[in-house]
């Protein structure tokens, strides 16, 4: 049976660990682009609290563009602003000095379609993780006999264990990007991810 995800800016704890717990998983790309959803947006402490940030796109066909068609839109300065408030959260973290200038390269990639974007950034974190899944996109809609993953990932049943986040405040903050565990608890974090 396959198991079906949607496509994630540097997605979720649960998210990745949801991915780990299948060997092989397709990401849909033909589905209808939903927005507000983790396929263009992700979470991360601060000092001041959660700060989400939201990849601006382009929809060519309007609300009936599908997930592959969205575009990253060149309007403002996105790029310089997301990695200048991932840069200011983590930059006291014990590994972003090992993984803050490939986090970087990911931000600033030539990538300009949505799903090529994210897909460098998954396939470079399991990279990092050491962690073995096949990652493929889907060459049609995907229905009938699958695990679906499509709608937002149910961050409960594909909760981490706690671990010490840079901002170590209370109560501890569940549901944040991968990013967090990876400046926190570098190679390590592929354990809160593996059964």
């Amino acid at each position: 049976m396959s198991s079906v995800f949607p496509t994630a800016y540097f997605g979720s704890i649960a998210y990745f660990k949801a991915i780990c717990s299948h060997k092989e998983v397709t990401t849909e790309i033909f589905e209808t682009y939903t927005k507000q959803t983790l396929r263009n947006r992700t979470l991360i402490n601060t000092a001041n609290g959660h700060l989400r940030l939201s990849i601006p796109v382009k929809k060519p066909n309007g609300s009936k563009s599908r997930t592959n068609e969205i575009i990253l839109s060149d309007q403002g300065k996105w790029r310089a602003e997301h990695w200048r408030a991932i840069k200011t959260a983590y930059n006291s973290s014990p590994y972003f000095d090992f993984y803050g200038i490939e986090v970087e390269e990911l931000i600033y990639s030539n990538k300009n379609r949505l799903v090529e974007f994210n897909q460098n950034i998954t396939t470079r974190i399991l990279q990092w993780l050491d962690i073995d899944v096949d990652i493929k996109v889907s060459s049609s809609y995907l229905s009938g006999d699958l695990i679906d993953f499509k709608n937002e990932i149910n961050n409960k049943a594909y909760e981490a264990p706690p671990y010490i986040q840079v901002f170590n405040t209370e109560p501890y903050r569940e549901s944040l990007s991968i990013l967090d565990a990876i400046f926190s608890e570098g190679p390590m974090a592929r354990c809160l991810l593996l059964k």
